[in-house]
């Protein structure tokens, strides 16, 4: 089953849990903020390191900034997945975007989408890359002069890098993320159906401590 995106993580140095330090974890989840497994929701922002690339086979757009807000689920035996992911994004902001022809972009975030793993080779350490995705993605792209109107909906791959809280989006455009609506095409450059390309990293903070998922 394709890995995809998980965004969980924070500033602060990364901490291990009191199981052995290499054990290795498959679902369900325990997710520890802070050291904790004590359930609650916890506020994170991702701000992106350097720019963001999101494409169609016609049409590479970038953005130069972007950023998400949202929350971690901390908790023991969590599934991972729906019902019960380990995280949630309720906005995302992206700014400096444009198309491929130069016309500027404005990306609009839409639901709660909804972060996830399946990865069979998490540990309790605070070292690990997890693998798996961000779902229920919902983004609605315009332009100022009616070129562009389309939205894009699915998911993404990616993993997090638990040792440097750092998130990476390497969604390839295999059919996962893809254009759902267009009502203006971007002068033939975006049709329904398209698949969708994603790239970028962000720094993850989570005020309340380091996220480690075992």
């Amino acid at each position: 089953m394709k890995k995809k995106l998980l965004l969980v993580g924070a500033a602060a140095a990364a901490l291990t849990l009191a199981t052995p330090a290499m054990a290795s974890a498959a679902p369900p989840y325990n997710v520890a903020v802070g050291g904790s497994t004590a359930a609650g929701n916890h506020a994170f922002t991702a701000a992106a390191v350097g720019s963001i690339t999101f494409a169609v086979p016609l049409n590479t757009m970038t953005c130069t900034s972007a950023g998400a807000g949202g929350s971690i689920h901390s908790g023991t035996g969590k599934s991972g997945v729906d019902p019960n992911p380990l995280a949630t994004i309720s906005s995302s902001t992206w700014s400096g975007c444009t198309e491929q022809f130069g016309t500027p972009l404005t990306v609009t975030h839409g639901g709660q989408w909804h972060l996830a793993t399946n990865d069979t080779s998490v540990t309790s350490a605070a070292t690990d890359q997890v693998e798996g995705w961000i779902d229920h993605i919902s983004a609605h792209v315009t332009d100022s002069t009616g070129l562009c109107d389309f939205t894009v909906t699915g998911s993404a791959d990616g993993h997090f890098d638990e040792a440097t809280q750092r998130l990476v989006v390497d969604e390839t455009g295999d059919g996962s993320l893809t254009v759902t609506t267009v009502v203006s095409d971007c002068l033939g450059s975006v049709s329904v159906g398209d698949p969708a390309s994603f790239n970028g990293t962000y720094n993850v903070s989570v005020p309340d401590g380091a996220v480690n998922v075992s």
